[in-house]
């Protein structure tokens, strides 16, 4: 047998929703610093992201015209790629200078 209970007397009711607006106040407070945070948050991850993570700067390829006139040129000559050996030199000789110019940087 189950007895009901008593509604509550009305000042307990006005104290306990009292307390329960004044919780939903807090609530909206703290919800309202959160969203602040979270902002500020994320503004500085984006910030560090971009500073860490850029990619480098692309450098173009040294010699890259040589090596495509190479490689175009023994292509074009499978059978006698002896025809190419002016292109191959010119190619050495400009990787030959890329590297001197990187041992005079170190």
């Amino acid at each position: 047998m189950y007895l009901p209970i008593p509604p509550p007397s009305p000042p307990e009711v006005n104290a306990i929703r009292s307390v329960l607006e004044d919780s939903e106040r807090v609530l909206e407070k703290l919800q309202k610093q959160e969203d602040a945070m979270l902002f500020e948050v994320t503004q500085k991850a984006k910030e560090l992201h971009e500073k860490e993570f850029k990619l480098p700067e692309a450098k173009p390829m040294p010699c890259l015209t040589d090596l495509t006139a190479c490689l175009d040129c023994y292509k074009e000559n499978v059978k006698d790629p002896l025809k190419c050996s002016t292109l191959v030199k010119n190619f050495a000789d400009c990787a030959r200078t890329i590297r001197q110019q990187i041992r005079e940087l170190k």
